[in-house]
């Protein structure tokens, strides 16, 4: 027997007013919100529906909707194939459909759960996102355009100034050029540099924005890069009264590694800067190094920066007191640029301005240490008396007379300059001015050991005529030209068929590197038997071993080293190709094509001659050569280079049969030219 006591019904009947209460509130709250929500049993009949969703369904009474299956109800059948999939899904599911509604094409982000394990059924909630993603797509939209109009300004700035510094460039190389005409022409290459600087500021903060910004660490110069720095913003001060000052620590390292490139865009977007807002008076650089950091200082005694204004100093596109200083040319966004260099580098930036006083600048980059002197007294005086004379850089250009390139553009100075960059390399340049000639040439029969191709031209662009080449059968190298220099250009010339890229203007050491890489020798055997006929007999001893080990055994872990030891003396001769093969061979072992590596390897074995024996024999002194073996023997063990060699050259005093001699110049190629001790001492032991 249940005894009920008034204390027990006062609170049943508060707990019953209670989830009335919460029910009503949940009511309400269905009722006004935009989303639309449905409640299903475990046999997905409807237990509620909110007012957007009865809408949505076009169902007007949705008391009438209320015990029937949901599925039922939907008068679209596309709509009921939706639905009915996602009912059928388990546990919580989030999903995105399209629709057709009213002739527009809505978005919709649904979410699904399971209600309590004892009530069973589920809760079905949909948003409607096509806002949203109308946003997303005008976002979308916007970044295509503006990638699109940095890729056209990139062009049109980068074209004529190919022009402009690849003149320049090509009279800065020739022989004897007046000292005069020498300085005019460095003056206008590096005003050219100015005026690309321009475009680079927009290009990199795209490339921050999207993230593809990317640091290229070298082993730089440090005199160099403070001279090239200082040379090139003393021309900005103009008439203007300002003193430039130049402080250097005499234990600055002479040289360190770091993207000296993007060191001097720090550089100069300071010193620029300073340059820009001092009229009169100083202008001080400081260089200094604290362990792994290089310290530089840049302080002036121009107009300052306000206190408020320097919390936005890192903004993007600020510039301070704009109304006054309206005639100041620049992007305004050198110093945000800077700032993301410097978090890249791993360093800091810190300023210190007092308005109407001046402005201290001071960054920290680290950068990575090499064994090198310190620059000194003496070469510190001379870069802060501005006597520093660096040597201008002018590239070997190695004769490739054997080598032919074909060089497409459909700008005529733009070939003047091409050809004129490349003739040092006493090439066989042909020049055709569009895709449509270059295809006719290659249909003739021509071939090249390079095709540079422009990528920017009228009627069929560079990528079509190199897709048609391609689809042609064309396997030689094409190189694209470019003035459009964003990011991610490299990868996507690759996907279209292209071996490489330089960029527009032209950068000779650049193109110096792809000449170097793509210029096949004309025959790397000769090449090597001319500079050192040794090296081929010692090649030719190997490749027979390996030869025999790649045809006979059935060990992997010996066909492999077997290969690899191939792959590192074909390139050592100069045969890339056979070399490429073997690598290919090292990582796909047995399942690689070695018969024919095989075949060709003993052709090439087969065109290396043997040196002829002499006819006349010689008594030797057996006790003497065994003394002196036993010496250089010692020295190995001790990887004492200097006594191999001196013991060697003294063995050459006596006379030898051709046996002796071939084995001691086999014992000096394995340790001068090879570093291989073991092998000389294997060789002395035999």
């Amino acid at each position: 027997m249940t005894i009920r006591t008034a204390h027990t019904k006062k609170v049943g009947r508060m707990k019953k007013n209670n989830n009335l209460y919460a029910l009503n509130a949940f009511d309400s709250l269905l009722r006004v919100t935009p989303n639309m929500t449905v409640i299903v049993g475990k046999d997905t009949r409807v237990i509620y529906l909110s007012n957007s969703m009865a809408k949505f369904i076009k169902y007007k009474n949705k008391e009438h909707a209320i015990d029937q299956p949901l599925v039922d109800l939907l008068e679209n059948v596309e709509l009921k194939y939706i639905f009915a999939d996602i009912l059928d899904k388990d546990g919580f599911f989030e999903t995105v459909i399209d629709l057709e509604i009213d002739g527009e094409k809505k978005h919709f982000k649904v979410i699904k759960d399971k209600l309590s394990a004892e009530t069973g059924g589920s809760f079905i909630d949909i948003t409607d996102i096509s806002a949203v993603v109308k946003s997303e797509k005008a976002a979308r939209d916007a970044n295509k355009s503006k990638s699109a109009f940095l890729a056209a300004m990139s062009h049109e700035i980068r074209t004529p100034m190919n022009v402009i510094i690849g003149i320049a460039q090509i009279e800065l190389q020739k022989e004897g050029i007046p000292e005069q005409y020498a300085k005019s022409f460095d003056r206008i290459n590096n005003s050219g540099n100015v005026l690309l600087g321009i475009i680079n500021d927009i290009l990199d903060m795209s490339k921050i924005e999207t993230g593809k910004m990317e640091l290229n660490p070298v082993n730089y110069d440090m005199p160099s890069l403070i001279s090239d720095t200082v040379q090139l913003n003393t021309v900005r001060m103009g008439s203007k009264k300002i003193e430039f000052v130049l402080e250097i620590d005499p234990s600055l390292p002479s040289r360190m590694i770091g993207d000296e490139i993007r060191i001097k865009q720090i550089l100069n977007n300071l010193l620029s800067n300073a340059i820009k807002y001092t009229e009169i008076g100083e202008i001080r650089l400081s260089v200094s190094i604290d362990g792994d950091f290089l310290c530089l200082t840049v302080s002036d005694s121009g107009q300052g920066i306000k206190e408020d204004d320097q919390k936005k100093l890192f903004s993007e596109y600020v510039r301070f007191n704009s109304q006054a200083n309206r005639e100041i040319e620049g992007t305004g966004i050198g110093l945000r640029i800077t700032k993301n260099l410097t978090d890249m580098m791993g360093g800091t930036i810190e300023v210190d301005s007092k308005w109407g006083k001046g402005s201290v600048f001071k960054v920290r980059l680290k950068q990575e240490r090499v064994e090198c002197l310190p620059i000194g007294e003496e070469l510190a005086k001379s870069l802060e008396g501005f006597t520093f004379v660096k040597e201008r850089q002018k590239i070997t250009a190695e004769e490739m007379s054997h080598g032919s390139v074909l060089i497409v553009d459909d700008v005529e100075t733009n070939l003047y300059v091409a050809e004129g960059l490349m003739s040092p390399y006493k090439l066989n340049i042909s020049t055709v001015n569009s895709g449509f000639a270059a295809i006719k040439k290659v249909e003739s029969g021509e071939n090249y050991d390079i095709i540079f191709m422009d990528h920017m031209m009228p009627l069929m662009d560079g990528i079509e005529t190199t897709q048609k080449l391609r689809a042609m059968g064309y396997k030689g190298t094409i190189v694209a030209l470019t003035a459009n220099a964003l990011a991610g250009n490299d990868a996507m010339f690759k996907k279209k068929g292209f071996d490489d890229f330089i960029s527009k203007p032209i950068d000779v050491r650049h193109l110096n590197v792809i000449l170097k890489k793509y210029v096949k020798i004309e025959n790397p055997l000769s090449m090597v038997l001319d500079s050192n006929p040794k090296i081929l007999q010692i090649f030719k001893k190997d490749a027979i071993k390996a030869l025999k080990t790649i045809r006979e055994t059935k060990d992997l872990k010996e066909f492999t080293t077997s290969v690899h030891a191939m792959k590192s003396a074909l390139a050592n001769v100069g045969e890339n190709d056979l070399s490429d093969r073997a690598a290919v061979l090292e990582e796909l072992g047995f399942e690689g094509d070695a018969v024919s590596f095989a075949q060709d390897l003993e052709k090439l074995i087969e065109s290396i001659e043997s040196p002829k024996s002499p006819a006349l024999q010689v008594n030797e002194d057996r006790d003497y050569l065994r003394r002196e073996l036993e010496q250089i023997k010692a020295a190995c063990e001790k990887y004492d280079t200097d006594s191999v060699i001196s013991a060697l050259d003294r063995l050459k005093v006596k006379p030898w049969n051709q046996d002796t001699v071939s084995l001691l110049e086999e014992i000096r190629d394995a340790v001068y030219v090879f570093s291989d001790f073991e092998k000389a001492i294997e060789l002395i032991n035999s």
